[in-house]
């Protein structure tokens, strides 16, 4: 999934799955802990599957945290598919850059 993105000047940190809207022959990779990217001044992206894991029932989830307040996200969009969070994700990057530069 993040080899489509440029998160500069993030760090992805945690990436241990090979999401493709193209096959979802292999639903391992639906859980919570998915895609992480640490930015500075605090900021992480966060993206997690919630819902019955290793099925389709649930929903795709984005969160941008701050200073690891992991009960307090700063922004949270879910989506429905994979297809919906590859579309979101690059709105998602330009939103914690400008969070990251105020």
């Amino acid at each position: 999934m993040v080899e489509n993105y440029n998160f500069q000047p993030g760090v992805v940190t945690y990436n241990p799955y090979n999401l493709n809207p193209d096959d979802l022959s292999d639903l391992k990779w639906l859980n919570e802990d998915m895609v992480q990217v640490e930015y500075p001044n605090g900021y992480l992206l966060d993206v997690g599957w919630y819902g019955k894991a290793f099925t389709l029932n649930g929903v795709f989830m984005i969160c941008i945290v701050k200073d690891y307040k992991w009960d307090n996200p700063v922004f949270i969009q879910k989506y429905r598919s994979v297809t919906e969070l590859y579309e979101g994700m690059q709105r998602i990057i330009e939103r914690i850059n400008q969070l990251i530069n105020q």
